[in-house]
């Protein structure tokens, strides 16, 4: 190596020193906002960019009870306003200044090639709307991943210095204390800051809060390394440090295992990196060496025995969760079989999930969950939702962060050992975690950001286009973008924020005329989350109508229940293959033969086809027993009562609704028979069957009575 080379080398390290120094004036907000600035455009674009970036960090903050879902909805759509806002304004930045334009780095390439499978799945999938849009409770369909890819070309291109990336993860770390905090006083037991009765703070659930937590507790550790070169007590320094221990803290008092876990885990392989890197002894670095080889292969090879049964991997996972979730990842197993190389598409989870239900899952020992939308696990949720390819793709963005970090860090030897150490051990971290739980808006931010960061160390000692190279202001062009901003605003955002509104509303409105109003602004208001959303407006009515059925005025029953059919028969053309749809139609139909006979046939048309979609799932057999109880086959609906029973002999409904139509159509010795066979199985049952056994016991009396 030359001796000029070396020189750039040192230059370039030393100038990634001074922008960790305290006194350099890229740590102030100003100069975090609006560093460099040529002129009053660019420095009002930057201005817009950074700020809004530091605002969209506030996402984890955003909860309102007057919500659809108050942890998921409020949250994505203030996320989502944030990233159009800082997208556009950098793309307006990017035409103008080519010193902001996005340098070809394989971060970028790795998730552009991601956010293409994921486009090409939705496009080809089994319900590219339901994939595009999502739902109001999930948000990460393909609409949220193009917020988060415009996110992160926007960060990358645009934070130019590692001085303004400091700055951004301490806003960051400033909001992740206010909710760690909350989330450690909340369990303390104040109620003020208590949300849920999940846990979780403002996120709502502890492993949301988990995840989210472990990427602020590495960059807190992070800041700290980089601080630690000034001698002497200070507080900055102390401030990272007690950041640090208190999410760690906090995440393990919020019992959120799989972060906790994976926390201990990253740090361990920093340790371990130091030792294979940092130790000047030779002897004792190669013995490290040889250590992390091992742990690596230890590690890769306890991910591979958690998916097959019949080992201490597999078994010791089982002891923690619950037998419900092997149940689900083997439904998720059959369902990547049926289409492997692109998925069923994102979101679509729910709709493989009923073809190969298990009917253990209605028991306490499956976990007595019976309906799933994700699999809990990020190699199984991607596999099923984009297949091979987005698998491949979605490990290929990890595999080019390490990339980026390895060559800079052994290469170019332009970034120190810590940048490397805790940027390689965060994503792994990151992904072990996700291989039992699954990302909400909050940790797929902090995962956009981390990437950025490594996208611009991909760039570090580019030289690119000079600073002040512009082109002339095209104001068409200006207009044309900021026209396309509030178009996609308008639709991904407004339209969408209003719809939760309106949803609570219809909910709260006691008028049924004023109701179905707001129910037809409801589904023309905006496409996200329609199936969801007609599902749960009409199992509303369906509450309203039936917890006073003698009190019901029929024409007006009627007549909310023909709206909640119409609208469902409309979606279920648009998804047929929607499981959980017919079975509803078929549970819409049934209410409505209360008010009009003639609905039967239509009750079992789709009671039927909820069968044969599902015929290992017990709720099928249910819905169509029902209805021919309705229509006074009782034969028949028992018999499905019956068959109910033998998919799974330790649920109580199905005995409940066969003694129930064995005691309607006079066969009480067998409706007997049933409650014994039920308390044979579990006698705490007894207090469940007490109209079939006072009937027996009314029927013993009356006999000996009349002898």
């Amino acid at each position: 190596m030359g001796k000029q080379s070396r020189q750039k080398k040192l230059k370039r390290l030393q100038v990634q020193n001074d922008s960790f120094g305290a006194d350099t004036k890229e740590h102030s907000v100003k100069g975090f906002v609006a560093l460099n600035a040529q002129d009053k455009w660019e420095n009002f674009l930057l201005y817009i960019i950074r700020a809004g970036a530091c605002l969209a960090l506030l996402t984890p903050l955003i909860y309102t009870r007057r919500a659809y879902f108050p942890f998921v909805g409020p949250k994505s759509l203030y996320f989502m306003a944030f990233c159009q806002i800082v997208f556009f304004a950098w793309v307006i930045l990017a035409f103008w200044h080519k010193q902001y334009r996005p340098k070809i780095n394989v971060v970028l390439l790795s998730l552009s090639v991601f956010v293409l499978v994921m486009l090409l799945s939705t496009a080809m999938g089994v319900d590219p709307s339901r994939s595009f849009w999502s739902k109001f409770e999930r948000m990460t369909g393909l609409l949220m991943w193009l917020h988060l890819f415009g996110f992160f070309l926007a960060l990358f291109s645009s934070l130019q210095s590692f001085g303004q990336w400091k700055q951004l993860f301490i806003m960051s770390l400033g909001i992740a204390f206010l909710v760690a905090l909350m989330g450690f006083l909340e369990k303390l037991g104040v109620k003020a800051v208590t949300f849920s009765d999940r846990g979780g703070a403002t996120l709502g659930n502890t492993s949301f809060l988990g995840a989210y937590l472990l990427f602020n507790l590495f960059l807190s550790l992070y800041l700290y390394t980089q601080q630690a070169r000034e001698k002497g007590f200070n507080v900055i320094k102390a401030s990272f440090l007690f950041l640090g221990f208190f999410f760690l803290l906090v995440i393990y008092l919020q019992g959120a295992r799989a972060a906790f876990g994976a926390s201990l885990g990253g740090l361990v392989l920093i340790g371990l990196l130091y030792w294979a890197f940092q130790i000047k002894n030779k002897t004792i670095k190669q013995t490290g060496r040889v250590v992390l080889g091992m742990s690596v292969v230890i590690v890769l090879s306890s991910i591979v025995l958690l998916f097959l049964p019949h080992n201490p991997v597999h078994n010791l996972f089982g002891k923690m969760a619950t037998e419900g979730r092997f149940v689900n990842w083997e439904i998720a197993q059959k369902g990547f079989k049926d289409k492997p190389f692109l998925g069923w598409g994102p979101e679509t989870y729910d709709i493989l999930f009923p073809k190969y239900f298990n009917p253990c899952l209605f028991t306490q020992k499956c976990g007595g969950e019976f309906w799933f939308d994700r699999t809990h696990n990020i190699v199984l949720d991607t596999l099923v939702a984009m297949g091979v390819l987005g698998l491949l793709a979605y490990v290929a963005i990890f595999a080019s962060a390490f990339w980026v970090l390895g060559k800079k860090y052994f290469q170019e030897k332009n970034i120190d050992f810590w940048t490397f150490s805790f940027f390689t051990a965060l994503p792994v971290s990151y992904f072990v975690q996700n291989l039992t739980v699954f990302d909400m808006v909050s940790s797929l931010m902090m995962f956009i950001v981390m990437l950025s960061f490594i996208a611009f160390l991909a760039g570090w000692g580019w030289s690119g286009a000079k600073p002040g190279l512009r082109k002339p202001v095209n104001w068409w062009v200006v207009g044309g973008i900021v026209l396309a901003f509030a178009l996609t605003f308008n639709y991904a955002v407004y339209k969408p924020w209003q719809l939760d509104s309106l949803i609570i509303k219809a909910t709260q409105t006691a008028s049924q005329e004023e109701r179905l109003a707001l129910y037809n602004k409801v589904i023309t208001t905006s496409s996200l989350g329609k199936y969801q959303i007609i599902d749960f407006l009409s199992d509303h009515s369906q509450y309203l109508i039936t917890k006073d059925l003698s009190n019901a005025n029929p024409q007006l029953a009627l007549k909310e229940l023909n709206w909640s059919i119409e609208q469902m028969e409309k979606i279920h053309q648009q998804s047929p293959l929607d499981y959980r749809l017919v079975l509803k139609l078929a549970q819409l139909y049934n209410t409505a033969a209360i008010f009009d006979i003639s609905k039967l046939a239509l009750a079992q048309q789709y009671g039927k086809m909820a069968l044969e979609m599902s015929p290992q799932n017990q709720q099928s057999y249910w819905v169509l027993a029902q209805t021919r109880m309705f229509q006074q086959d009782f034969d028949s609906a028992l018999q499905l009562a019956q068959s109910a029973i033998d998919l799974e002999p330790n649920v109580l409904k199905s005995y409940q609704l066969a003694s129930q139509v064995a005691l309607i159509s006079g066969k009480k010795e067998q409706a007997l028979q049933i409650v014994q066979r039920a308390l044979a199985v579990n006698p705490q049952w007894e207090k469940e069957f007490s109209n079939v056994l006072s009937a027996q016991q009314s029927t013993t009396t009356h006999s000996t009575t009349t002898d």
